[in-house]
């Protein structure tokens, strides 16, 4: 249901070198604001070496941005969002995810693996056919270079089993 949540479809004037976005339609089917940036696989950041867990593109949020995008669904019917997130400077860095009507702040933790990407999920009611996801960085960090970067968000309507007689 979500739209280039892979990140993987090409801007329009394809994937530049440096791909710090600022413009509000630069990432495929994805509203930007603030300082959102297009990372690759191998990306080098200081002395670390940037990793995205399927694929070759992921986005990183800079202080205070947010990508949103409009999702279709079955009102009435609940539905889990799933992502992957990894930190990259900060020791503490959290990510604010709005579905629907509700929003929650994700503190991201440090995965001991290969990756360094942690999985997340998050669950709600659609009270409406529509709704806007949200992921927001609400920290504020002396580098502008970091941020938490996202990747492979996916939305699946959850199966409900009638209650027995």
């Amino acid at each position: 249901l979500v739209s280039n949540g892979d990140f993987e479809s090409s801007p329009s004037n394809g994937f530049p070198n440096e791909a710090i976005i600022e413009g509000p339609s630069e990432v495929p089917n994805w509203k930007s604001n603030g300082t959102v940036e297009l990372v690759e696989s191998g990306q080098k950041q200081g002395g670390m070496i940037l990793i995205v867990p399927q694929g070759r593109h992921a986005i990183r949020l800079g202080n205070d941005a947010e990508i949103s995008q409009d999702v279709p669904v079955e009102k009435g019917s609940i539905y889990s969002v799933t992502f992957c997130a990894a930190r990259t400077c900060a020791q503490l860095e959290s990510l604010n995810v709005s579905v629907a009507s509700a929003s929650q702040t994700i503190d991201l933790q440090t995965l001991y693996n290969v990756q360094g990407w942690n999985p997340y999920a998050v669950s709600f009611n659609a009270d409406e056919d529509t709704f806007r996801l949200v992921f927001k960085n609400p920290g504020m960090e002396d580098d502008p270079t970091c941020g938490p970067i996202i990747d492979n968000i996916a939305i699946k309507k959850l199966f409900t089993p009638d209650k027995p007689k």
